[in-house]
């Protein structure tokens, strides 16, 4: 009953915070070890046979084994492993993982890229209704070996789906092949919170808006709890990253979806903004949900027409643009493409 009792009290902690799990065994720590094929690894559905369910704490003087006992082990592109979770349409998913790549593992992983991705499916789990990647351990020297890489990412649900499915997987980037990647600690969780914004968030800033077409923010409201109850929304909004810091609040409590601008951006400025949504959960209490904090960086205001070359939106073609470009030499995010994962 005490066990039943604590169960419980985690459960309304999670919810209240506007968080839930949608993953079983994200660790790998249930079932038996050994070669995929050879035994099931516990809600996980294995394709192919060169990987291995693991307790590698010391492979070489590594430790592939994140948290816990057991991890797993990805050897070739004809080999994943997935699992499926119920899923919301227009709801944001966070979706973590763990990845690890040993030296000692045939010299290192080279001509591979390890993948999370999720793959959205309709109710009958035969139709694709979307497919996002939500991040690489790259197989071509960027990432060390020997170091514990944290692969992290958004993603919302399309129209139409029902269900989600998490992959780990290799994809051949260039040949030869050799090397592994090692997976642990896999979560895929939902917020309460806002999604879609407008501007779309941006961390790497790769595309600079012009400040004077910034006018407004916008965002989609959860559903709430209880039906025929109304979402309100704080909006911070400013230029420090530590939310909320010494943003301001634009908009208290409100009935809305989005909120006018009312002084001018700066140009080459980033800019952060959060949406906390407030749910009466009638006949109560109300749930307070903060979202995430979101960002876009502005450009220079270099009038209607557009340069080429100038890259970095500053109003310039010089050696700063130059320096962007060779930093992004050969770099590639089409997702159609298998040669570019």
């Amino acid at each position: 009953m005490k066990k039943k009792i604590v169960l419980l009290v985690i459960l309304v902690v999670g919810f209240a915070a506007g968080n839930a799990l949608a993953l079983l065994n994200p660790g790998f720590e249930e079932g038996a070890l050994g070669q995929f094929g050879g035994g099931p690894i516990p809600s996980w559905t294995t394709v192919g046979t060169q990987g291995w369910h693991h307790s590698d704490v010391n492979y070489g003087g590594v430790n592939c084994v994140h948290s816990g006992t057991k991890a797993v082990k990805i050897w070739q592109a004809n080999t994943n492993l997935y699992q499926d979770f119920s899923a919301i349409v227009g709801k944001a998913y966070k979706v973590d993982v763990w990845a690890i790549a040993a030296s000692g593992d045939n010299t290192g992983l080279k001509g591979m890229n390890g993948v999370i991705e999720v793959q959205w499916l309709d109710p009958n789990k035969t139709v694709e209704t979307g497919t996002q990647i939500i991040g690489y351990y790259d197989g071509n020297g960027v990432d060390p070996y020997n170091v514990w890489k944290f692969i992290s990412g958004m993603c919302t649900s399309p129209a139409g789906t029902a269900y989600g499915r998490v992959w780990l997987k290799l994809v051949v980037t260039t040949g030869p092949i050799k090397g592994s990647v090692n997976w642990d600690d896999v979560s895929v969780t939902w917020r309460y919170a806002a999604s879609n914004p407008k501007p779309a968030d941006d961390p790497p800033r790769l595309v600079p808006l012009v400040p004077f077409e910034v006018t407004a923010l916008s965002w989609t409201r959860p559903a709430p709890r209880q039906p025929g109850d109304i979402i309100r929304c704080d909006v911070w909004f400013g230029t420090d990253g530590n939310m909320p810091g010494t943003n301001t609040k634009i908009l208290n409590k409100m009935d809305a979806n989005s909120v006018a601008i009312s002084s001018p951006l700066d140009s080459h400025q980033d800019y952060y903004w959060r949406v906390d949504c407030y749910d009466p959960n009638t006949p109560g209490p109300e749930i307070k949900s903060e979202g995430e904090t979101w960002t876009f960086n502005t450009a220079g205001n270099c009038g209607p027409s557009y340069m080429p070359g100038d890259i970095n939106g500053d109003c310039y073609v010089n050696f700063a643009d130059v320096e962007e470009m060779v930093a992004n030499w050969l770099k590639c995010n089409d997702v159609s493409n298998p040669q570019c994962q």
